[in-house]
C-alpha cells in the first residue's frame, strides 16, 4: 500500500520564493470529533500544509499562527502525542484549532514556533552577543541593526579572509551560543525573502529567526484628504494582491485587512466625518491603496491632521503614483 502511495504521489507546487524547511507523512484533524486525514505535511517560509497525493486540503499561513503546543489525543485506539496549533482564520477575527501527528513531533513544535512566533528583541541580542567574540558580536549586531545582510557584507564588515569564515562563525558560534542561551538559533539564510519595510524582494542574505508580525502595530502610513462630497485616503500596502483587501466601513472608521503569504496588514482608521458604507471604491496600483467614500450630506468634517498620527510627506507615495500613469 505504501509503495501505491509512493507511485502517485506528486510534488505539491510552491510559491515564487516559498522553501520547504519539513516534510513528513503524517495526520491531522481540524475537529475533536472528526477523523484523522493522512498525507505529507510540509513546513515552508511562508505556510503549514497538508498534501494529499494531487492537491493540498489543509493550510495555515505562517504569520497566522498564535499557540503551539503538544498534547495526547486518541489515534487508531492508542494515545499518541499530537501538535496543536492556534491560529487566526481568514478575516483575522476568529480563532480555530488543528491537531497533527507527525514523526519527529519535537522537532516539528521547535521549527514552527521559529518560524511563526519566535520574536528577537534587544534583550536576546544582548543574552546571546555576551557568549560571543569580538567578530561575532559585529555579525550579530550588524544584522539587527540593519534586517538583513549578504555574506559578502559580513565578510567586508570582519575583513574576514573568505566567505567561509563567516560561514564558521554563524553554524559553529552565533547560532550555538544562541540555542545554548535563547533556545533557538538567531541567524536564518534565506535564498529569497520579502524585506517587510519596504517590499522589496531580497536574495540570498542572512536574517534573524522570526516571524513577521503585522504591519499595523508598527504604524502604517496613511493620508486622509477631505473632498468636500468624499474623503480619500491614501495608505501603503506593499506585496499585497488586490483580491486579498477586505475593507470595512462604520460610519466614522474604515478598516483594512489585507494579507498575502508573506505580510499581513490590519490597520483601523479613524475617519473625520461620518460616510456612507455604499458609497466606497478602491483602487490599488504600485502598493499604493487609494479608497474614495461618500460623507453623509451635512456630516461635519473634524480637521483632518488630527487624526493623522502616522501622517507623511505626500510626495513618498506620489512618485510611484505618478510612475503608474
Amino acid at each position: 500500500m505504501r509503495t501505491q502511495i509512493a507511485k502517485m504521489r506528486k510534488e505539491p507546487e510552491l510559491f515564487e520564493n516559498e522553501e520547504a524547511i519539513l516534510t513528513n507523512p503524517g495526520f491531522y484533524k481540524n475537529n475533536l470529533r472528526s477523523g484523522w486525514k493522512s498525507g505529507y505535511i510540509y513546513l515552508t517560509n511562508f505556510r503549514l500544509f497538508l498534501w494529499q497525493l494531487t492537491r493540498i486540503i489543509f493550510q495555515i499561513s505562517l504569520e497566522d499562527i498564535t499557540g503551539i503546543n503538544i498534547e495526547q489525543r486518541g489515534f487508531i485506539l492508542r494515545i499518541k502525542d499530537a501538535l496543536c496549533l492556534s491560529y487566526l482564520r481568514s478575516g483575522g477575527e476568529e480563532v480555530s484549532r488543528v491537531w497533527i501527528i507527525v514523526k519527529d513531533i519535537e522537532t516539528w513544535e521547535k521549527k514552527i514556533f521559529e518560524r511563526s512566533l519566535l520574536q528577537i528583541d534587544q534583550e536576546a541580542i544582548d543574552r546571546v552577543s555576551l557568549e560571543l567574540d569580538p567578530e561575532s558580536q559585529m555579525i550579530v549586531t550588524y544584522i539587527w541593526q540593519n534586517r538583513f545582510a549578504t555574506i559578502e557584507e559580513l565578510a567586508t564588515l570582519c575583513d574576514a579572509p573568505s566567505h567561509m569564515d563567516i560561514l564558521l562563525k554563524i553554524k559553529e558560534v552565533i547560532n550555538p551560543a544562541a540555542e545554548k542561551t535563547i533556545g533557538h538559533p538567531l541567524l536564518v539564510f534565506e535564498k529569497s525573502k520579502i524585506d517587510p519595510e519596504t517590499g522589496k524582494k531580497i536574495l540570498f542574505c542572512w536574517w534573524l529567526i522570526g516571524g513577521e508580525r503585522i504591519e499595523a502595530r508598527r504604524g502604517t502610513l496613511f493620508d486622509i484628504f477631505d473632498e468636500g462630497k468624499y474623503l480619500r485616503i491614501i495608505m501603503e500596502l506593499f506585496g499585497i494582491n488586490e483580491k486579498n483587501i477586505q475593507l470595512k466601513v462604520n460610519e466614522d472608521e474604515l478598516i483594512i485587512h489585507a494579507n498575502s503569504l508573506e505580510r499581513k496588514y490590519q490597520e483601523e482608521i479613524p475617519l473625520p466625518a461620518r460616510v456612507n458604507s455604499n458609497g466606497l471604491s478602491k483602487e490599488y496600483r504600485n502598493g499604493i491603496l487609494e479608497v474614495r467614500l461618500e460623507k453623509f450630506p451635512g456630516s461635519y468634517c473634524e480637521p483632518v491632521g488630527a487624526l493623522q498620527e502616522n501622517k507623511r510627506p505626500e510626495r513618498a507615495w506620489q512618485s510611484r503614483l505618478e510612475k503608474t500613469k
